[in-house]
């Protein structure tokens, strides 16, 4: 039995080295962090810069052999994934079959939701490393899933990190916007995709002239990145999370924890089952349609003493429910199949 205190992980994830830090506060780099507060040693290896850099471009023979030699000296006791795209089936069964001893896992912080444009796309991403994976965690209520093994699938949240989510927007009654709301297609390229049309803004600019200031990207204006993001978050009073596709159980983007994390006021569509985590108007507010949103963010606009403590007790409870070194630790004791030792209400 592997002394889950002494835990050696190699985590492959993309970590952004190629983006020049536009992308730090990535759920890999959380996460990673999260492994390091709990003092469990972890090699880290970032795939898409490895195959993007001059040196090794798509050249994908070496990147397996670099593995395999990266394993051997390291030893690791668990390998986990992120979003690895970069290797195929034969290349996770070539690695299955030669470390048999050592524990695979992965995490999947994309949509599963049946009704998503391209959720087919995002199974077979999901299902490329769950074949060999011994556990998997993915940011969906398990569930509510007709294709995954409940007894190694399991819902982890969207991590927040103390060293990154800093922010405590709830402090400051005169700031510049009254809402903020950040689209993320194309944010590996750093721009908006061209032709593209994402479904959720025909309602984002139904909010547009209402009475109260907007602070919108990804939309009519190019997304921000990096320290960008977090001065546009910091200049506002209130967030609106809003996610693609239907509600489906526990699911959001990571767009839930840089808002509530952060100490905004934090708008939340009805449907994902968010209450059993956050309570309505005392962590977050619930909204049913764009009417009701309107309605809500010029009360709450103009109400300070509401917006401050819904925004305080939102980040204390998120932190209390979702900081990184408790999610980390869970999905460890996960992987080993030993008793959670601080069991927070959406572990299983």
């Amino acid at each position: 039995m592997i002394n889950k205190l002494n835990v050696k992980i190699l985590h492959i994830a993309d970590m952004h080295f190629r983006h020049q830090g536009r992308l730090y506060y990535s759920t890999g780099k959380k996460l990673y962090n999260g492994f390091i507060k709990n003092n469990y040693n972890v090699l880290q290896i970032s795939d898409r810069d490895f195959l993007q850099s001059n040196i090794f471009n798509y050249k994908k023979n070496i990147f397996i052999n670099y593995l395999e030699n990266t394993i051997s000296n390291f030893s690791p006791d668990v390998i986990l994934f992120g979003h690895v795209d970069s290797l195929n089936e034969k290349d996770l069964f070539r690695l299955k079959d030669k470390f048999k001893k050592i524990k695979f896992s992965q995490y999947f912080v994309d949509t599963l939701d049946y009704n998503f444009e391209n959720f087919e796309h995002h199974k077979n991403r999901f299902f490329l490393k769950y074949q060999i994976c011994d556990t998997n965690f993915i940011t969906t209520d398990p569930n509510v899933l007709n294709f995954a093994d409940k007894s190694k699938t399991f819902y982890i949240p969207n991590v927040c990190d103390s060293s990154i989510d800093i922010l405590e927007n709830y402090k400051h009654e005169n700031l510049k916007y009254d809402i903020f709301f950040a689209l993320s297609h194309g944010q590996h390229r750093g721009f908006l995709k061209k032709g593209y049309v994402d479904e959720r803004e025909q309602f984002i600019n139904k909010l547009i002239n209402k009475g109260f200031s907007t602070n919108f990207f990804g939309i009519d204006k190019q997304p921000v990145w990096g320290s960008k993001f977090f001065n546009e978050l910091s200049n506002s009073k209130m967030g609106l999370n809003y996610n693609r596709g239907k509600p489906i159980k526990y699911y959001s983007s990571d767009r839930l924890c840089s808002l509530i994390a952060n100490g905004l006021l934090t708008f939340v569509q009805n449907g994902y089952q968010y209450e059993e985590f956050f309570d309505d108007k005392k962590h977050v507010v619930y909204f049913e349609n764009v009417e009701d949103l309107i309605n809500k963010i010029n009360y709450y606009s103009k109400s300070f003493n509401d917006r401050s403590s819904i925004g305080y007790n939102g980040k204390k409870r998120y932190f209390d429910l979702f900081e990184n070194s408790t999610v980390t630790k869970y999905m460890i004791e996960k992987i080993f199949e030993t008793e959670n030792t601080n069991k927070k209400i959406w572990m299983s």
